[in-house]
């Protein structure tokens, strides 16, 4: 009887893990098709420095970006960007020089893949207007010159772009870009109508909850 009673005892103990076990597979959070952890908000502030062409003449450009993320794969928010193509170089003195200067923004759709990996790309597009004045220049020194505006147009912009991003730290991304501008037929004088269309790359620094 002692025997069968400690053979009983014996073989409790040894269940004991198998139901800890099963107790912990059989997990009551219920898994759902769209996931059972609490999204992740956060955002981030952009500045970034970008070369393309303006009347076949070097362009730099300089954009501003804020946006807030939604689950680490989709951000939304603004971007705000200024170029010019007159670079102040090699202006003799006396020198007449036509430039397009002026700026562009809008809303910023942006999804991003595979987020988490320290190399990833998003897709960047950029939704709505700007204006570009036609700026005629005399140059007395090569950084000193007067300047009056021969014609100024307004234009509807949708820039889509591809950018490779690089998780620097926790709170900095990397990114190498390239876009391209869609605009709505200019009307200024002397320049064709297309003159905004083109293909810009950049470099982004980017700071925020990622």
């Amino acid at each position: 009887m002692k025997n069968i009673t400690f053979l009983l005892i014996l073989l409790a103990v040894m269940a004991m893990p198998g139901f800890s076990q099963n107790d912990t597979d059989n997990d009551p959070e219920i898994k759902t098709l769209f996931g059972n952890k609490p999204r992740s908000n956060g955002g981030y502030v952009g500045l970034g420095i970008g070369y393309t062409q303006l009347d076949g003449k070097d362009a730099f450009t300089t954009t501003f970006r804020g946006a807030w993320i939604i689950n680490h794969g989709f951000a939304i928010g603004i971007s705000a960007t200024g170029f010019s193509n007159d670079f102040y170089l090699n202006h003799n003195p006396g020198a007449e020089y036509s430039s397009l200067q002026g700026g562009y923004g809008g809303i910023l759709f942006q999804p991003i893949i595979f987020p988490s990996f320290p190399v990833h790309v998003s897709f960047p597009v950029t939704l709505g207007a700007g204006g570009v004045a036609a700026m005629h220049s005399h140059y007395y020194e090569a950084f000193d010159a007067s300047y009056y505006l021969e014609d100024e147009s307004f234009f509807l912009l949708a820039e889509p772009g591809v950018e490779v991003e690089l998780n620097i730290v926790k709170f900095i991304r990397a990114s190498f870009g390239v876009s391209y501008r869609f605009t709505t037929p200019l009307n200024l004088v002397d320049y064709s109508d297309n003159e905004m269309m083109g293909l810009t790359g950049s470099f982004t620094l980017s700071f925020g909850k990622f």
